[in-house]
């Protein structure tokens, strides 16, 4: 009896491959509290030799890169929460994307050393996922360009309007290729951003937050 050879048929869905890895990291002090400090990154993923190629980002090298997040200045690494998003289109030239959001809990005595090694732990982070899909050379940062993105990432991080935030200061660095930029909602609360603190690279934006807080009259009545 002869065997018939029965072709499987393509899948209508599928996850496609990723063209896009938009990256967040952030610190909070406790498990309730908004991150006060906050690291984001948007890679650019070289197209395989195939288009169809779905193993040309291995999501799992980029967890294991984000390691030296989870420590921020102790010898254990500390309380998280992870969470990744993948998505793409079937139509047209739509971008397959990878989001991955990581929350570290740093603790109520967190101080200016923890966000400090926050800060060393998460560009080692970042350099090692920009190795993943091919180092290139930076690029100079214009003006413009990093107070757009400081705009950007401040409204990633936070979900504010970007226009609603106006320009308070700005600071350039030539020689790392970054901009400080720092901006101030209508509510009075003030982001401190860094774009190009990776090396100088765009997409790497840091976001530090300061809420303000209402003052109140603590004298009392006579």
């Amino acid at each position: 009896m002869a065997s018939e050879s029965v072709d499987s048929p393509r899948p209508l869905l599928t996850l496609g491959r990723v063209d896009l890895v938009r990256v967040q990291v952030g610190y909070r002090a406790n498990p309730d509290d908004r991150p006060c400090l906050q690291f984001l990154l948007d890679l650019s993923v070289p197209e395989g030799e195939s288009a169809r190629d779905q193993d040309a980002f291995d999501e799992r090298q980029a967890l294991a890169a984000l390691e030296p997040a989870l420590y921020a200045g102790t010898d254990a690494p500390r309380h998280y929460s992870l969470h990744q998003r993948r998505w793409h289109s079937s139509w047209g030239a739509s971008a397959g994307v990878l989001e991955i959001g990581l929350l570290v809990t740093t603790g109520a005595r967190s101080t200016a050393a923890v966000w400090e090694a926050s800060h060393d732990g998460v560009t080692r982070a970042f350099r090692d996922l920009v190795e993943l899909v091919g180092r290139t050379e930076p690029t100079p940062i214009s003006r413009d360009v990093a107070i757009r993105g400081a705009r950007r990432g401040a409204a990633t991080a936070y979900a504010v309007d970007p226009d609603a935030l106006s320009l308070s200061t700005e600071e350039h660095h030539p020689a790392e290729n970054s901009w400080t930029v720092s901006l101030r909602g209508t509510a009075g609360d003030e982001y401190e951003v860094e774009v190009g603190f990776v090396d100088g690279y765009a997409g790497s934006v840091r976001v530090r937050h300061d809420q303000r807080i209402e003052a109140s009259d603590s004298i009392g009545t006579e």
